[in-house]
């Protein structure tokens, strides 16, 4: 009997299992036939097609991400070619149909499905390589006449689509669909704000090594304007609330009362739901309050940041850019972030300067900006100019003649081409983060040309470059009369990314100067510099910096000629915040003659005194084992000066909780990551600033400069000088607690 019933439903359930099956829409729906029968190519992107795996190929990530042997590539020759491949027409006999895609996000590069001439469905890739399993849901049109459409219409970056696997099927895929979602709307706020859902941050480290690496990167989001993309980003767009962690933002302050889209792809409804304009962020009251962000170094509200980009003094007013990502708490979505002050310590955060993808065009990467006192690009008297690397085309320019409130791209950039084949007479090169400065002229310098020597001086860019490969990594220069035509000079070979030249007076003698050339990895060399050729007056390189300090950037036009300098603090702000990265504080460089020769010390900006409150000291007294100089104190944002004598001691410890400051007297080092501090004429000076999860240390008055992170949950009550191994002599301890700079 129990055999009889299994027969009964073996009818009911084979049904099932055929329908379960995927079937091709149409003959080569898969391209294995190695032609493009039923297929008809227009244009040129999709000629060499389909594409055959290759195991040897240089790029695995398409051939073996690849179902079988064949599939179509328009990038086969590059990003610069359009066209499309259109299939012959089929029969929607299935609810579903599914299909493998990799390529560029842009709206140009898609994969769409026709019915009766118009498209119903469309989708694009995801900035990858790696062809990724997707679907449509065509149940709608079941019965009806479809074909098929693979558009490649962009020349620009990631300007290309891959294609393969089309089957028809009546079972949902169990993948996840990149689910499209769109919502037009009117701008009457400040902000759009997106749900955003944080990785764990060993995920987010090891992303590249994990199968589905869209887990990390996230979902492509996109602004449009009349249907063309303003803003576009990737994000972790949270699937609901309680997967939201923070909000970020993006300013729509430059669409004012314009009818505005927003789409997202790979997002729930609930979570797309969540994408909303508002006046005001939420979890703005607290920006800035938190125990865990400092108080008196600048932060971004929310997001990422690395590199200072940009900065400049412009009729009054501090412009400070960095390399911002507003959408996640690690890098990528290249945008310049910029905040403005008046005195150096309160900063207004802005809406971003630059942005990706606006007109095509990729990420933003780092620059430089300069004041055009003399308009000698003709963008106007006293222009802002900001200089960066478009990652898809080369150095660039955008420029502001309202102070820094909009900025407009030069409509010739590149002004140097990553394109080798450009025949404009462009120059050429491979590298990034362009700096350039004006280079003035004294009786000794010969003009460039008469433009030059009617101007009395000629713009001079530092630029990273690896055109000749990363083992031969130099400084480029160029020179220019007009912002816009360059022409190579010389290579400094040696040097590493985030470069800049400027000059200072040794001791501040302004009639004996030197010219200092530094880079990302605060390494820096001195010497003198022609307007075209750097020369040093040394062998190898000086180091200033060091801790959790990197690429960073002075301020050009600052008056008085100072230079004032902020670097990247790669230190990571806490789990919980709406942000990560930091900035270090700003200090000014000098040159001073040393023993050794001539060196570069920083020191915080003397206007940190306008932050002090209330104020401590200890009178000078003895240290042995046992017996600290202890100093209570109530607070985790302070500066304070010391000076001691290390007399027999083995180490000196300045005990402030959460910090690592232990100076080994024999070995005059600051234990921690062994930062090399001498005595000078029987003494050490420590010039620290803490700052909740920040402290910074310019020792021996600024011939070291220290950046590191605090664990700010630790509490701190006193602040103890400790002598071990012997005896020592505290000559100076003095404590000014700080205000914050956003009261």
């Amino acid at each position: 009997m129990r055999s009889k019933i299994q027969l009964l439903l073996l009818p009911i359930i084979v049904p099932s299992l055929v329908a379960a099956k995927s079937v091709l829409p149409f003959a080569n729906s898969d391209f294995e036939s190695g032609g493009l029968i039923n297929w008809t190519a227009k244009g040129k992107a999709f000629d060499s097609n389909p594409v055959e795996r290759q195991t040897d190929a240089n790029d695995q990530r398409v051939h073996s991400t690849m179902q079988g042997d064949f599939c179509a590539h328009s990038g086969m020759h590059g990003d610069y070619r359009v066209g499309s491949l259109t299939s012959t027409a089929f029969n929607i006999s299935h609810d579903y149909l599914s299909f493998r895609i990799a390529g560029g996000v842009h709206p140009g590069t898609r994969i769409e499905v026709l019915v009766k001439g118009e498209a119903v469905k469309d989708c694009s890739g995801v900035e990858n390589w790696m062809l990724k399993a997707n679907y449509f849901d065509l149940s709608e049109w079941r019965g009806e006449s479809a074909q098929i459409r693979i558009i490649d219409e962009v020349e620009a970056s990631w300007g290309h689509i891959i294609a393969d696997d089309f089957q028809l099927t009546n079972t949902r895929p169990d993948f996840l669909a990149w689910d499209q979602h769109e919502r037009t709307f009117i701008v009457c706020k400040k902000h759009l704000v997106f749900p955003i859902h944080n990785l764990p941050e060993a995920v987010e480290r090891g992303f590249r090594d994990r199968k589905d690496w869209l887990e990390v990167k996230g979902s492509p989001v996109q602004l449009l304007v009349d249907g063309k993309p303003v803003r576009h980003y990737w994000a972790k767009l949270a699937e609901n609330t309680a997967a939201t962690h923070w909000y970020a933002s993006l300013s729509l302050e430059d669409f004012q009362g314009q009818e505005v889209t927003i789409r997202t792809w790979r997002s729930t409804e609930e979570g797309f739901a969540q994408i909303q304009q508002t006046d005001h962020i939420p979890g703005e009251e607290q920006f800035h309050r938190e125990a865990f962000r400092p108080k008196f170094h600048f932060s971004q509200k929310t997001g990422f940041n690395n590199d200072p980009n940009g900065m400049v003094y412009h009729e009054g007013t501090w412009h400070y850019f960095w390399q911002h990502n507003p959408m996640k708490k690690t890098m990528g979505n290249q945008t310049w972030g910029h905040a403005t002050s008046t005195d150096l310590l309160h900063w207004t955060q802005n809406k971003g300067a630059l942005f990706p993808y606006t007109n095509g065009d990729h990420y933003m990467f780092s620059g430089s900006g300069t004041v055009d006192k003399l308009n000698t690009s003709g963008f106007g008297k006293n222009a802002i100019v900001l200089f960066f690397t478009n990652t898809s085309v080369g150095e660039c320019i955008a420029y502001s003649t309202d102070g820094g409130q909009s900025f407009r791209r030069y409509e010739d950039n590149p002004i140097i081409t990553f394109d080798k084949k450009d025949t404009s007479g462009k120059p050429f090169h491979i590298g990034r983060d362009p700096k350039v400065i004006w280079y003035a002229y004294d009786q000794n310098d010969t003009a460039l040309n008469e433009t030059a020597a009617k101007y009395g001086g000629h713009w001079v860019m530092l630029v990273y470059d690896l055109t000749e490969g990363k083992e031969n990594q130099s400084g480029r220069f160029y020179t220019s009369v007009d912002m816009k035509h360059w022409e190579h000079q010389s290579d400094l070979f040696g040097y590493f990314e985030c470069m800049e030249v400027f000059e200072l007076p040794v001791d501040g003698d302004a009639a004996n100067k030197r010219w200092v050339v530094y880079s990302g990895d605060a390494r820096y060399a001195v010497g003198d510099f022609d307007g075209k050729r750097f020369t040093p007056e040394h062998e190898g390189k000086h180091r200033l910096h060091y801790g959790t300090y990197y690429a960073s950037q002075t301020f050009d036009n600052a008056p008085g000629g100072r230079k004032i300098q902020v670097g990247w603090n790669t230190s990571l702000a806490a789990p919980e915040a709406p942000y990560a990265g930091h900035h270090s504080f700003p200090h000014e460089l000098t040159l001073h003659a040393e023993a050794i020769g001539i060196r570069m010390r920083a020191n915080p900006i003397e206007e940190i005194k306008e932050l002090r409150a209330k104020s401590h000291r200890v009178d000078p007294v003895e240290l042995s084992p046992g017996s600290p100089a202890v100093l209570p104190i109530l607070s985790n944002t302070f500066e304070l000066t010391l000076e001691f004598d290390p007399g027999d001691s083995e180490q000196i410890f300045i005990n402030i909780p959460g910090t690592h400051i232990r100076y080994k007297t024999k070995e005059q080092i600051i234990e921690h990551r062994e930062i090399p501090l001498e005595v000078i004429d029987g003494k050490v000076r420590m010039h620290i600033l803490v700052d909740a999860c920040l402290y910074e240390i310019a020792g021996n008055d600024g011939r070291v400069y220290v950046s590191l992170p605090r664990d700010y949950k630790l509490p701190i009550t006193e602040i103890k000088i400790e002598a071990i191994g012997g005896k020592a002599a505290l000559t100076h301890l003095e404590v000014h607690e700080l205000k914050s700079i956003w009261e």
